[in-house]
């Protein structure tokens, strides 16, 4: 994926630093930057910081300024059927058929981030035996989103 150019509050302008992108505020409905802010990120998606630029703007929302920043979108860890779980696969990503509120891998059945049917590429295998309290065979990933 290629990186993109966004603005970020001065104190979160640090590389690794990662937010979910939530879409704009009504403050920025008629800013001048708005389109290089918030144009080009997805809502819904998580993405990283990955290079800090030295320009900074001021801004309605953030009371010390934006910098200037490149992101991409951050990998994300989920829980997926465990057959489908091989390192560099490419796999089309769906939540999990789930009625299990207590459990303690909900967050990664449903992560922030992926949507269903995302295409995504399996960068790692981290644990092959979730115990799933309905009994599935499931495996936590790391995965990257591919491009569509």
């Amino acid at each position: 994926m290629t990186n993109k150019v966004t603005l970020v509050g001065i104190k979160q302008a640090k590389r690794g630093f990662k937010f979910v992108h939530l879409g704009p505020s009504e403050l920025c409905d008629n800013c001048p930057l708005y389109n290089t802010c918030m144009g080009n990120l997805e809502k819904g998606r998580v993405y990283e910081v990955i290079e800090v630029r030295n320009i900074k703007h001021s801004c309605s929302l953030h009371e010390e300024g934006v910098m200037v920043v490149e992101v991409q979108e951050a990998e994300i860890e989920a829980i997926i059927d465990k057959k489908a779980a091989f390192e560099g696969a490419i796999i089309t990503f769906h939540f999990q058929e789930c009625s299990e509120n207590n459990c303690k891998f909900l967050k990664l059945c449903f992560p922030l981030g992926l949507k269903d049917g995302d295409k995504c590429k399996i960068k790692e295998i981290k644990d092959k035996k979730i115990e799933c309290k309905l009994g599935k065979k499931l495996a936590l990933v790391r995965l990257k989103r591919m491009e569509s």
